[in-house]
């Protein structure tokens, strides 16, 4: 299994009228939840200029995802402290993951559904739960800016060179074309990069980031 991340999911030459149907539901509820915490609206946009995608993936495993997730509260809490995962060792269970999940509950990354669900490019401190019967698939709704910003402060812990917040396209290509095991933390860098991609886009062109 594996998951798929998806930006401008209402626009392209020929949406599937079946996707677009659930996704325009979704985005009713999207709004709903943002309204209730005093937020403006998201409006997906239904056209959209054709945009580079410098990734290599636009999927991957679903037991990648927690090696970046483990990175990324590396970064958030103890950045000194950041070394590769132990041959056996479940990324999803380290202590800096669960005191995310369980005590701090800030990261927008961490804290969202790692299977399916939605990401806006509004820019709000905390992940939004939804708990309502009929709510939000994920249950969680994050703000595509603060998981952008979430990557940004990853990028050192992966050997990712930043300018500021930007990442050339030769260091893109790079991550992109690296063999699988070529580098200590190549799994974490090519989730890394498919978000990064994904988040940037989204926050450029105001559309959302689909998990599915």
């Amino acid at each position: 299994m594996s998951l798929a991340i998806a930006v401008g999911v209402l626009a392209g030459d020929r949406p599937d009228p079946g996707a677009v149907t659930y996704h325009r539901k979704q985005f009713r509820l999207v709004n709903r939840l943002l309204a209730a915490n005093d937020l403006p609206p998201h409006v997906e946009p239904e056209t959209l200029p054709d945009f580079p995608y410098r990734g290599q993936l636009i999927s991957f495993p679903y037991a990648w995802t927690p090696y970046l997730y483990r990175a990324v509260a590396f970064a958030r809490h103890a950045p000194d402290q950041f070394c590769p995962a132990r041959e056996g060792e479940n990324p999803a269970k380290n202590k800096w993951v669960d005191r995310e999940l369980y005590t701090f509950a800030e990261s927008h990354l961490i804290c969202h559904s790692d299977t399916q669900g939605y990401f806006v490019p509004i820019d709000f401190p905390f992940p939004l739960a939804d708990n309502r019967k009929g709510g939000l698939v994920g249950r969680v709704l994050g703000s595509s800016q603060q998981a952008l910003a979430e990557l940004v402060r990853t990028a050192p812990l992966l050997g990712i060179p930043l300018e500021g917040r930007e990442l050339s396209d030769e260091a893109a290509r790079v991550i992109a074309k690296e063999p699988d095991e070529a580098h200590l933390y190549w799994i974490e860098r090519k989730v890394w990069l498919s978000m990064f991609e994904a988040f940037r886009l989204s926050v450029e062109h105001g559309c959302a980031v689909v998990y599915g």
